[in-house]
Order: C-alpha cells, then structure tokens, then sequence
C-alpha cells in the first residue's frame, strides 16, 4: 500500500512567525538605508506580536513619524516578498521527510509565486523525495485553495500510483474543503504560535484529525485513521 502524504508548506514544515521576522528584517534594512529609521525594526516587531498584520509597514512608519505614502508601502512590501528568507524546516518536518521509502510525498501552497519559491529553496525542499512541488500561484491567485486543482494536479502527477491520498496543512479555513471534496483524508496540524486562527468556520472546513507535529503522525497512527475513514484514490 503506498500513501500519498501532501503538505502544506508554511506553518505546516516551518512556522511562518520567522518567515514574517526575517522579512520584518530585510525591510527595516530597507528603511533605514533610505530613512535612516534606525528604530524601525523594534517598532515593526512590537506591532507584529500586538496583532498588527495587515497594515505593519504603514503604522510602523507613522510610529516613527513617517507618513507612509502608498509607493513608500507599496516597496517595502515588494522588499518583504522578494527577501531572501532565513528560515528552517521543524525537526519533526525533516525527520519526516527522511522517511522518504515509506510515503509518496507531495507539496500544494499558497502565496505569491516567487516567494513561495524562496521558501522552498531557503527550506532546501528540492533535496527530499517530494514530487510534485505545487505553488498554486503559477496558475494565478484564482487558482489558490480552497480551489481543487493543486490537488488534481498531485493526483494526477505523482511519480507513483497512491492508494490512499493525505493532506496535511494549518489553516481551516482554507485548506481542507479542496482535498475533502475528492475523498482526502485531511489532518490540521497546530503548532504552538502558528499565525492563522485554528477554529474552522463551518464543519465543512474541519479536518478529521488534529496533531500537534509530525511526531505524533506514526504509521500506526495513519493505517487506524485510513481504516477509519476508508479513503482510497480517485
């Protein structure tokens, strides 16, 4: 029997908490060869862990007695996208996909395309057995979950046949309608100081199992819940 085990990518293999620090970095560089904000990087944090994530880089100028003109914004948000990112898989994510003999792995994300390039590569993805590498921006942002094709593209493309097909991501409202709607097994993964809210909006959303990390995800663990569910490929 071979198992098809699809990841989600950020908060699922690393936590996005330092992706959004290592970009808060790259921008406060930004800011202040060009401001000379030398206080920008402390204020930006500080916004960051107080909930402020939908207009940081706007009230961490105006902190600073900046205006933030919308090109202004507009750029460091360009450089916060396009940064290099310093990040690393979770241990229990690599030792995961170390285990490369025993499942057929795959990866579907969301997020604009070339920086969820960069993470891949920053997270050396491209060196483990996962084939194929889904970013679902390459077909446009219509194309991102809870869209299904990311998920007929896996089903469809595996190097290997898959008898039963897996997905495992962090954020219910999005990511498990697609894969439940083909007869997925789906498993939310919540791990402390993920960035997304864990409460599914509906019971369509939910996913039928929870773990806290991959630790928790043995084979064992997977036959039961395969047997349980009775999910088998399309």
């Amino acid at each position: 029997m071979t198992v098809a085990l699809v990841l989600d990518l950020d908060d699922t293999l690393y936590l996005e908490r330092d992706f959004v620090r290592s970009g808060i970095h790259a921008v406060a560089k930004e800011v202040e060869t060009r401001l000379g904000l030398e206080q920008f990087l402390a204020v930006a944090q500080i916004l960051w862990d107080a909930g402020e994530h939908h207009r940081l880089f706007d009230e961490a100028l105006r902190h600073c007695g900046v205006e933030p003109a919308p090109s202004l914004v507009a750029e460091l948000v360009e450089c916060y996208r396009e940064h290099q990112p310093e990040i690393t898989l979770a241990p229990d994510a690599e030792h995961l996909l170390r285990q490369g003999q025993d499942y057929a792995f795959a990866l579907v994300t969301d997020g604009y395309l070339s920086t969820q390039r960069r993470k891949i590569s920053a997270l050396g993805l491209q060196h483990f057995p996962i084939g194929p590498l889904v970013c679902t921006d390459e077909w446009g942002r219509e194309y991102w979950k809870p869209h299904r094709r990311g998920f007929e593209f896996v089903a469809a493309h595996l190097p290997k046949h898959a008898d039963h097909f897996v997905y495992v991501a962090d954020n219910p409202a999005k990511d498990f309608l697609g894969p439940r709607a083909l007869g997925w097994l789906t498993i939310q993964i919540d791990r402390p100081g993920a960035v997304h809210d864990r409460v599914p909006p509906s019971r369509e959303h939910a996913a039928d199992h929870h773990i806290r990390n991959f630790d928790e995800l043995t084979p064992e663990v997977l036959d039961a819940l395969l047997a349980k569910a009775a999910v088998t490929a399309p």
